[in-house]
């Protein structure tokens, strides 16, 4: 009986402090990293037919709404949350209509020429087909993402597959697919394979498999940007691109080793020699739609690493953005 008490009390200990552990890990907005201040002003012209700004607003994960007053471009356009243990469980997931439905007319979404996922994963584009029909919009990417829109029933007059390094006109954007890589993370493995044909949906989540990973660089008289979804990179591919702003995935890049960090920061920020450099894919994609802060089981970010990325990116600014709320893109 002894025993059994000891026993029960290390338990409760155990169980104690990894509560007490949990509920001590940082949330974003102690990490250090500072928010970008939002957008306030409007879509007033300089002259002619040239706009003045372009906005951007984050929706989690890498999902961007990218606008200038006449036209609007959205980078993967997922809003759909299947829980962590429609994942783990692999119970069938599919789009949640109502709630796409609901973003796009609750953001003016009434004129997007183009959704463009940075790959073909579920928390990336999972909603593309759907979010095309709603809008009227152009599904842009790789062979697996036009699967997904056939797979949504999406017309085929709404599906383009993308040529890499081929640039793209949409109103006075002008967007290149460059080629890029997943983070090599152990989460990947089972889903970086290729979509070759249309799926049943609802499905489990790796139906949606990795296809072809893209670096997104858009154009725009009033500033160039650069989207990485995914913490991964191709050597060179760029070129000497130089922007004005990069959008950098970061999710698991905490996790990886110290020189892959290095090289993926100096692929995507030291040689484009950007402003601002604003991380995404650092919050926890499993919570509700319209919450960003990091997961606490699997940390993004602590104190620590958000500074060791500020030195990294120097001389650009490292920031961080909120759900929804424009942000301006200029020179």
């Amino acid at each position: 009986m002894v025993f059994l008490k000891w026993l029960a009390l290390i338990l409760m200990a155990l169980v104690l402090g990894s509560v007490g552990v949990y509920l001590m890990q940082p949330s974003m907005d102690e990490v250090g990293i500072d928010y970008e201040n939002p957008y306030q002003g409007s879509y007033e012209k300089k002259s002619g037919d040239r706009a003045s700004v372009v906005t951007v607003k984050w929706f989690g994960v890498s999902t961007l709404l990218i606008d200038d007053g006449e036209t609007q471009l959205l980078i993967d356009g997922y809003f759909s949350r299947p829980g962590l243990l429609d994942v783990a469980l692999k119970r069938p997931i599919s789009p949640e209509l109502d709630t796409i439905a609901r973003v796009v007319d609750r953001f003016g979404m009434d004129r997007v020429a183009a959704v463009m996922p940075v790959h073909s994963h579920f928390d990336h584009a999972l909603d593309s087909g759907e979010v095309a029909k709603f809008t009227g919009a152009l599904l842009l990417g790789s062979q697996s993402t036009a699967n997904i829109g056939r797979s949504a029933k999406l017309p085929e007059s709404q599906i383009g597959i993308v040529d890499v390094d081929k640039i793209y006109n949409f109103g006075q954007f002008k967007v290149t697919f460059y080629a890029s890589e997943h983070a090599p993370l152990g989460s990947n493995s089972g889903i970086d394979g290729v979509i070759s044909e249309p799926f049943e949906i609802p499905a489990d989540y790796t139906a949606w498999q990795l296809g072809q990973a893209y670096s997104i660089v858009i154009e725009h008289p009033s500033g160039v940007m650069l989207v990485e979804g995914s913490a991964g990179f191709v050597a060179g591919a760029l070129g000497d691109l130089a922007v004005d702003a990069v959008f950098l995935g970061v999710g698991g890049l905490r996790d990886l080793p110290r020189d892959y960090q290095q090289e993926y920061i100096y692929e995507k920020v030291v040689k484009t020699n950007p402003n601002n450099v604003y991380i995404i894919h650092h919050d926890d994609m499993f919570d509700t739609l319209g919450k960003v802060d990091q997961s606490k089981l699997v940390l993004s970010f602590d104190s620590t690493f958000a500074f060791e990325l500020q030195q990294l990116v120097l001389p650009a600014n490292l920031k961080q953005l909120r759900y929804g709320e424009a942000i301006s893109i200029s020179r």
